[in-house]
């Protein structure tokens, strides 16, 4: 892990009804990067979700959970890791996804690039075949959103990537909280105020596979509202208020 040391990581899991997959990810993790903190924010899960995670925490202090009694979005998810890490004041967080679709491995990648860097993205379209296993569906929705940033904004950065590293000492959290929406959108939101702010940004290369079990969270119609507001936003840099 280069410079870095596993104590001073946090990686953070959005969940909702994904017991199934953390049970395989959390060993993974926990392997890879042993004394980094794992946390958990739960919207609520109806599944065995809370019962492993208690279990868990009985015998490894290092996972934490932030559980939150309704779905408040995956935007949200993500603001809260980020006021945790700001809080525990460690180093550097890393945001995934609790699918299985993130390879536990990348995220040496962004570890790796987070030393020279403010925030350190994980792409998909950095090289050909690297998203496995999606329905087209998916796909559809995922590229459709790459190709508007790149049209717009001209820009490659994969905006609604959710792998992500940040410097933690360098997140904008109040220009996020002001700006950012609390759902899908915050991915693309987030990055243009990254941007804005003039964060240095850069992002490595990672595979994608199909989720474990379980079926996405991801409606078209979450897409095209993120669409939305990235153009809303992206016209209107100007009005991010900083």
């Amino acid at each position: 892990m280069n410079l870095i040391q596993s104590h001073e990581i946090i990686l953070a899991l959005p969940t909702v009804n994904e017991y199934q997959n953390i049970r395989i990810l959390i060993p993974q993790l926990r392997e890879l990067y042993q004394n980094a903190v794992i946390l958990v924010i739960d919207d609520n899960s109806n599944d065995e979700t809370r019962g492993y995670l208690e279990s868990l925490k009985l015998v490894d202090e290092s996972v934490k959970t932030i559980y939150r009694p309704q779905r408040l979005g995956i935007g949200s998810a993500h603001i809260a890791a980020m006021y945790f890490a700001l809080e525990s004041k460690a180093k550097y967080l890393i945001t995934m996804d609790a699918d299985l679709t993130h390879n536990p491995s990348d995220l040496f990648k962004l570890l790796n690039a987070i030393q020279e860097h403010d925030v350190v993205v994980g792409s998909r379209y950095l090289g050909r075949r690297d998203i496995q296993g999606w329905s087209k569906f998916r796909l559809i929705l995922t590229h459709m959103g790459h190709n508007m940033t790149r049209i717009f904004f001209k820009s490659d950065l994969d905006m609604s990537s959710g792998l992500r590293a940040y410097r933690v000492a360098k997140i904008p959290i109040e220009a996020i909280e002001r700006n950012c929406p609390l759902d899908y959108e915050f991915f693309f939101i987030s990055a243009l105020v990254f941007q804005k702010v003039g964060m240095l940004i850069c992002q490595v290369r990672v595979q994608l596979s199909s989720r474990g079990n379980g079926k996405s969270k991801m409606s078209l119609k979450l897409m095209a509202r993120g669409v939305k507001q990235l153009l809303i936003f992206g016209f209107r840099l100007k009005r991010i208020q900083l």
